[in-house]
Parts: C-alpha cells; sequence; structure tokens
C-alpha cells in the first residue's frame, strides 16, 4: 500500500508478547492506567490510543493464546481512556438549522463537529470535508465563521448539502413554495380516496393513461411497480412536473426538490428505518396488509412546512458570513476545484460494508433526475468507497499490497472464510490509503487531518479500524491521541452490517508532517 510506512507501523519481531512502554505528553503521561491490562499480550501495531509504543519479547513455547489469531488481542488496543473523551458542546435550546431537512444516514452529530471545529480550528481557516456526505460540518463550520469545502462522489448527498448549505432570498422560498402547494393541490385526491386505496390501487390502464394523457415525466427506476404503488407514481410524477414548471430563483427550485426527494422512501413501499441498503421488509409488508396509507401530498406539505423553517433559521443563523462550498468528486483523486492547500481536515468517511450508500439512495437518485438509467447509474458504482462486492477486475485492486502489516494480516485472515469479503476490505484501505495521500497533497506541515471512525467486527473479533488507520497515515502524518465520544440518538442507532459499532465512535487524529508525496495519477 503506497501510504504505508514500514518504519513507524510495524513492530519489532522478537518473539510474540507486546509490552507497553509509556510516552510523555507536554502535560505527562496520557492513559498509563487505562492500558495497564494489555501489558504482556499480543499486538499487531506499534500504534494505539494516546502515545503508547509497543514492541515485541518473548513468549515461552506455547504460552500465547493468540498465536492462531493474533489480531483477536487488538481489542484491547481500541479500549477507551476516559480522559480522552471528547467534551461536547452544551447547546440549549437545540439549533436543528437544515441537519434534518433531509433524512441521510451515519451523519455527523452536530455537537460533535462543532467540538472537533473548536478544538482543531480557528476563524478563517479553511477546512475540508472530503466524505461531506449531507453536510453537516459545512452547517457548522459557516457558523463558526470557517470558510469550508466539501467533497462527495454521491450526487444525492451534493445535492443535499447544496441544499441545506446555500445562501437564500427568503421571500423567494416563501413564494414558490406557496405557489408550488397551491398548484399541486388540484391534483390531491382527498383523505377518503387515500383511505381506500390503502387497500386497493388503481390499474396498469389508468396510470399508462395518465401518464400519457399528462405528459408526466417517470423515472426509469428497475421493478418500478416493486417500490411504488401506481397511483403513488402518478401523484409523484405531478408533484414532480409541477416543481419543475416554477419560474424564477433556481435555487430556491432546488431546494424544493430536495424536499420532494425527502418524501421518496416514506412514499415508497421501502422500510425507511434500515440504513444499509434499500428493501421491501416483512414489517413493510405487514403495513401493507393492514392497510398503509399513503398520501403523497400530505406528506409534501409537511416537508415543505418543516424544510422553510430550516432555512430561515439557517439563514438567520448564517448571517453575512460565507456560504460553504460543495463538490461532486471523489476523494481518492485528484479534483480541480479543492484548494490547493487548506488548513484542516475534519471528516467522518464511509465504514466498511456497513452502510450501501449506492442502494440505499436509489429511489431518490431517480426521482431528483440524478441519474437517468440504470446502466448510467452503473457508471457511478466503482467510485464508492467502503461498499460491498467489490469485483475482483476494479483498478484499485492492482494497486501495490503490502506484504506484512495490521491491513495485511486482515485480509489474509477474512480471506480464509470470505474472500469476497477480503477483496471489499483490501479495496477499502487502498481507496482509504490514496485518500490520505491526496489530503497528504492539500495540507502543509502541522496541519490537522482529524477522521471520525467507527468499528466493526469479523467472525467474532474486532476490527482494529484506529490502529489501520494510523497504518495508513504513513510517513506523511504524525498519530495524536484518539479521542472518543458515546454515540446518542443518532440516525445509525440500531445494528449495522458487520457488526459495526454503535455505542461509541474514535477520534483519530493526524499531524501533517514535512515527508514529501510522490506525484498520483
Amino acid at each position: 500500500m503506497g501510504g504505508v510506512d514500514p518504519a513507524r507501523s510495524r513492530p519489532e519481531h522478537h518473539g510474540s508478547r507486546a509490552v507497553v512502554h509509556e510516552r510523555r505528553s507536554e502535560d505527562g503521561p496520557i492513559g498509563r492506567d487505562s492500558y495497564q491490562a494489555c501489558l504482556g499480550q499480543t499486538f499487531l501495531t506499534s500504534h494505539g490510543i494516546g502515545r503508547f509504543f509497543r514492541v515485541r519479547e518473548p513468549l515461552p513455547a506455547g504460552d500465547d493464546p493468540n498465536a492462531a489469531a493474533p489480531h483477536k488481542a487488538h481489542a484491547a488496543l481500541e479500549a477507551v481512556n476516559p480522559r480522552l473523551q471528547l467534551a461536547l458542546p452544551a447547546v440549549t435550546p437545540v439549533r436543528r438549522l437544515t441537519h434534518y431537512l433531509f433524512r441521510f444516514p451515519a451523519k455527523f452529530h452536530p455537537p460533535v463537529v462543532s467540538a472537533l471545529l473548536d478544538r482543531f480550528t480557528v476563524a478563517g481557516d479553511t477546512v475540508l470535508d472530503p466524505f461531506v456526505g449531507s453536510g453537516t460540518l459545512l452547517v457548522e463550520g459557516a457558523l463558526a465563521g470557517r470558510r469550508c469545502v466539501g467533497l462527495d462522489v454521491d450526487p444525492v448527498a451534493v445535492a443535499v448539502a447544496r441544499a441545506k448549505t446555500r445562501k437564500y432570498d427568503l421571500d423567494a422560498v416563501a413564494a414558490m413554495s406557496e405557489r408550488l402547494l397551491e398548484a399541486v393541490s388540484q391534483f390531491d385526491r382527498g383523505a377518503d380516496e387515500y383511505a381506500r386505496l390503502s387497500r386497493s390501487d388503481i390499474s396498469l390502464t389508468e396510470m399508462s393513461s395518465a401518464i400519457r394523457d399528462e405528459q408526466l415525466w417517470v423515472p426509469a427506476i428497475p421493478n418500478l411497480e416493486h417500490w411504488f404503488r401506481r397511483y403513488v407514481v402518478v401523484d409523484l410524477a405531478r408533484i414532480h412536473r409541477q416543481i419543475m414548471r416554477r419560474r424564477g430563483d433556481s435555487q430556491t427550485r432546488h431546494l424544493l426538490l430536495i424536499l420532494f426527494g425527502s418524501i421518496i422512501r416514506n412514499a415508497s413501499n421501502a422500510d425507511p428505518v434500515p440504513v444499509s441498503g434499500l428493501e421491501v421488509t416483512a414489517h413493510m409488508l405487514r403495513l401493507e396488509a393492514k392497510g398503509r396509507v399513503v398520501d403523497p401530498f400530505a406528506l409534501l406539505r409537511k416537508a415543505i412546512a418543516r424544510g422553510v423553517a430550516a432555512i430561515e433559521e439557517w439563514t438567520s443563523a448564517l448571517g453575512e458570513s460565507d456560504a460553504p462550498s460543495v463538490f461532486e468528486g471523489d476523494a481518492t483523486a485528484a479534483v480541480a476545484e479543492i484548494p490547493e492547500q487548506v488548513d484542516a481536515v475534519i471528516t467522518s468517511p464511509p465504514y466498511n460494508n456497513a452502510v450501501d450508500y449506492y442502494r440505499r439512495h436509489q429511489l431518490e437518485m431517480f426521482w431528483l433526475g440524478l441519474t437517468l438509467s440504470h446502466q448510467d447509474r452503473l457508471q457511478l458504482l466503482p467510485r464508492y468507497v467502503g461498499r460491498p462486492r467489490i469485483p475482483a477486475s476494479h483498478p484499485l485492486l492492482a494497486e501495490p499490497w503490502p506484504k506484512d502489516g495490521l491491513a495485511a494480516e486482515w485480509e489474509r485472515e477474512i480471506a480464509q472464510s470470505s474472500p469476497g469479503r477480503a477483496t471489499d476490505f483490501k479495496h477499502y484501505m487502498l481507496a482509504m490509503s490514496r485518500a490520505m495521500r491526496r489530503l497528504a497533497e492539500r495540507t502543509t506541515e502541522g496541519a490537522p487531518v482529524v477522521m471520525v471512525v467507527g468499528q466493526s467486527g469479523w467472525n467474532g473479533a474486532m476490527i482494529p479500524t484506529v490502529a489501520l488507520f494510523h497504518e495508513l497515515a504513513g510517513a506523511w502524518f504524525a498519530s495524536e491521541p484518539t479521542l472518543w465520544y458515546p454515540v446518542r440518538n443518532r440516525y445509525m442507532s440500531y445494528s449495522r452490517h458487520n457488526g459495526a459499532s454503535i455505542d461509541r465512535e474514535h477520534v483519530v487524529v493526524l499531524r501533517r508532517t514535512d515527508a514529501p508525496v510522490d506525484g498520483l495519477a
């Protein structure tokens, strides 16, 4: 892996027992008591939480309980130190702003973003989020006086982040919203008809006739009637047409389109709760059998009321500050729009095999016109990091891969029982290594690169995500103590794929060194 520096990321091998030697910070020892229990256990890396260095000393023959799977002892490395808990700001009352404009999985928790901005940046800094998602960092950063830049490969994420962070003419927002609701009201079927349709549907002929006679645009979603009732397709198409017919401020029209996108999941047959993908679950089938009412116009009215209030609060809070910039692009590739130098990077990279963003937003991507066909959408697939089922032909897999080190050890271990999952893991590590190199290109010596990461498991063992990210840092970044915080009231507060941790997240803190970066294509 291009970003791995063997001198920094691997221990000296003198047998198989790890000994913890303390390094001191400027204000004294860090976390010694929390790691006393680690003495004598087996580790695979010289990096861990805090400033600890681990080397190996011999074990008596047959005395290594982890010899068969040495990575399993890494659970101790990921233990939490109470002294390194990130202090989150208490904001009363809580500012909702535009954070809830569009439901988005695994989003940054606003108090966490605020705490990280306060700790690692100052007013006027240019802050980059290369995995911007729905733009939480952009919102909080702009209000804190930072110049924020966001990047993401997902078209839905970029569209949502732009809608959440633009400067708006509030009079234009109110007027266009009112005109839209008035225009669509003529198509509202009424409560009694929606109650009747909760146990039936219009005919295929009726749906086809409405689409043809009204010249409605319907996205080319594969297996459309699996995801939507026929009358819902017609209603959504009527709403979409009225939005696209609005004249005036294009930014307000884009906002209304995103608010329309926010109702798609609840208007569909798919379960809106699971974050890992897109499914018509047994729970949804039970609701359908009981008679689930789906009224797209009621959903739209609620979304617009909530959205307009959010934009008013955001606009008032932003004042004369600059609005953030958002670009569609790949964090592993060169993106011309990103500033050549940034003062800090704060981001939450995608988890490996935890959330399938590509599949999760499929319906919204089609209805928002961000993809026009299944083949068109497939062109986006190779750009996603952390997704499952990576083909062996993916070009990233042809890049150099280390023969030893923590990532190599885990790839071999996973491959013993699941070659496909091992390929996914390898792709994820190679992609994140490339992303690290790109960040090294954009940062100067001493600049912080702060990454919020979660944990995941494999066959009952915890994958040491923090230590893996330290290994990825290579010679370009020096590691600082890893912070952590508890996860509360977050739209991910239940089980995810791959045993991903939900009770706490870790904050990997790196500082740019003066090491040069080799050129990338």
